[in-house]
């Protein structure tokens, strides 16, 4: 991914170094590590031995921790691991919403960022994974599966164009309507389930004229409101 990502940009070496690689537990591994970071770009990565950052977290002094967020604080450790380029570690100790303590270490190349703001932009990952599940769910990506691999992968292209779709809407079609803030389940289940019809015109029968929803749908005024922006969005 790295490699596709690099051919994909195409960046030079001056924009490179302002990439920031953000990676979770999974890809924290020493290795992993060493071999990204000799790639001219940053790096924000969770650490992929909890053993070892159990052990960190014990070892800090109550005074050197700072909140960084709702039961959650953070400390600058020395780097338990010498890796193949400068790199600082932030120790991480939060309480869940259960009660259960975790803790974690960050490894970051974000020298001279305060704490919270490196545990701002590690979390920010966390909107990424929301849209994820919202495809899989709202997109059906979990429930249709294809039996040959290449049918799979037209699947999974489609759902990406559908999200994209999705998402070229959301700042002025659904803007300031009932529906605004709305999710790809709800959007998908809820909006594009109306019931109606359409009507094609033109020399080729290609040019749409005409959409009708249902009138005695709850959502069906609101949403003609929505098509309108839409098709003065697509009027060439």
């Amino acid at each position: 991914m790295v490699l596709m990502a690099e051919q994909v940009l195409a960046l030079p070496p001056a924009r490179l170094a302002r990439l920031l690689w953000r990676l979770d537990a999974g890809f924290g591994t020493d290795a992993g590590i060493n071999w990204l970071l000799p790639r001219r770009c940053q790096l924000l990565v969770k650490g992929f031995n909890n053993r070892r950052a159990k052990k960190v977290v014990g070892q800090v002094p109550d005074e050197d921790w700072v909140e960084v967020g709702p039961r959650k604080w953070a400390a600058p450790v020395p780097n338990v691991v010498r890796y193949a380029c400068r790199t600082e570690t932030l120790a991480l100790d939060w309480i869940t919403g259960t009660g259960k303590e975790k803790c974690a270490l960050l490894i970051h190349q974000l020298f001279g960022q305060a704490p919270a703001e490196i545990v701002r932009l590690y979390n920010a990952r966390g909107g990424m994974e929301t849209e994820i599940r919202g495809d899989k769910v709202g997109l059906q990506l979990v429930k249709r599966r294809k039996h040959a691999w290449p049918a799979q992968a037209v699947w999974v292209v489609l759902t990406d164009l559908a999200h994209n779709l999705l998402k070229w809407t959301d700042e002025w079609m659904w803007h300031g309507s009932d529906f605004q803030g709305y999710g790809p389940l709800r959007i998908v289940q809820d909006l594009l389930t109306i019931p109606g019809r359409v009507r094609f015109g033109g020399r080729k029968g290609d040019r749409l004229e005409m959409v009708a929803l249902q009138r005695s749908h709850p959502y069906a005024r609101k949403m003609q409101s929505c098509l309108q922006r839409l098709f003065r969005e697509l009027k060439p």
